[in-house]
Formats: structure tokens, sequence, C-alpha cells
């Protein structure tokens, strides 16, 4: 009786790893390019922005990316150089301190 419950929680067990391990590797595997193919560096005003998501350059790409989502639902990818753009990052982190 006691090896048949042994036995049962390392199949349980087994399932959830290889469950787990599958889960992560199909969340990044979809994840190993870069978001933005082209970027603006056309002003978009600050009150029509929901979000803001920086994603570093690593190995997936080698470009710094910002990707704004807008109220409108539309997601623009933005050029990091913009003068406006580093203008509003600043205050954003201003604000949150």
């Amino acid at each position: 009786m006691s090896s048949k419950i042994t036995l049962s929680i390392l199949i349980l067990f087994v399932l959830c790893v290889s469950s787990t391990e599958a889960a992560s590797i199909g969340s990044t595997g979809l994840n190993l390019r870069c978001q933005c193919i082209k970027t603006t560096s056309k002003f978009i005003h600050p009150t029509n922005i929901n979000n803001i998501e920086i994603i570093p350059s690593g190995p997936h790409c080698e470009n710094t990316e910002i990707i704004a989502s807008l109220k409108s639902k539309d997601r623009v990818c933005l050029d990091p150089t913009a003068h406006w753009l580093k203008k509003v990052l600043n205050k954003m982190m201003k604000k949150s301190k």
C-alpha cells in the first residue's frame, strides 16, 4: 500500500515538472526575436498612452525596444533615441518616485 502511494506521488511530481518545463519553453520560444520591425519617432501625446514596455537588448534582439500600448488598443514601437520620448520617460520616472 505504501509503495503505491509513493509511486502515485512520484508520478504526479514528474507530470507537474514536465508540464512546467513545457510551459516555460513555449513562453520563451515566442520571443526569441525582435518585437519591433519598424519604429517611429513621431510624437505621441502621453495622454494617449496606456502603458510603455521597455525591452532591453539581449540575445533575442540587439536593440532596446520600447513598445507603447495606446488607448486606441494599438501597439506602437517607438524610437528609443527620439528626444520627446526621453523627456516623457524622465517625467514618468519622476512621477513614480
